[in-house]
């Protein structure tokens, strides 16, 4: 694709009508533009808060999954509340995955176990950003989920750090309760 068919594609997506894009200093586009380019490049790229997510250069998200991504990074930061399902009252993990994809037009079930039965089965290895992963947490089965952001990396609610965060799936953690992957789109 065109960098800059990308570039206006995206820019559409991550700013709010003209007014953000015209308030937006020029330092910002720049490094927007840097991000863009180590996107392409198959490159890492910086994220929020200093930690690292790989784009692997044999999966460049588009679409839906590229609007997903967008979103969930957007709520980076949200506080985590049990039964949350909105930035207005924070986040419950199942609450964050159904709100971003229903902001993509997607509609999901309401608790992690329900959102688990939907989509087809993705192997780690096969892992795609926009995918879901699942862990078992409080209770057997499906009851903690993420989103799927590439390498290695998901975006999830932290009840440890009572956000938003982005979360390891080598974390010895994650890497014990991992139950599975699902892919809805």
């Amino acid at each position: 694709m065109n960098r800059w068919v990308l570039i206006a594609v995206l820019s559409g997506t991550l700013l709010s009508g003209a007014a953000a894009a015209e308030a937006a200093p020029a330092s910002g586009y720049s490094q927007f533009v840097q991000s863009l380019d180590s996107i392409l490049a198959g490159a890492i790229m910086p994220v929020a808060d200093e930690q690292e997510m790989v784009v692997r250069s044999s999966y460049l998200p588009s679409g839906q999954n590229a609007q997903i991504l967008v979103i969930a990074r957007n709520m980076l930061g949200q506080p985590v509340v049990w039964g949350g399902a909105s930035p207005a009252q924070g986040f419950d993990c199942s609450g964050l995955v159904q709100y971003v994809y229903r902001q993509a037009g997607i509609n999901l079930p309401r608790t992690a176990d329900l959102q688990f039965l939907v989509g087809r089965t993705v192997l780690p290895a096969a892992l795609q950003a926009g995918d879901l992963v699942y862990f078992t947490t409080y209770e057997p089965g499906a009851s903690h989920v993420g989103i799927y952001i590439g390498g290695d990396k998901f975006i999830h609610t932290s009840f440890s750090q009572g956000i938003v965060a982005i979360g390891d799936m080598n974390d010895a953690y994650f890497v014990k309760r991992y139950y599975g992957a699902k892919r809805v789109l």
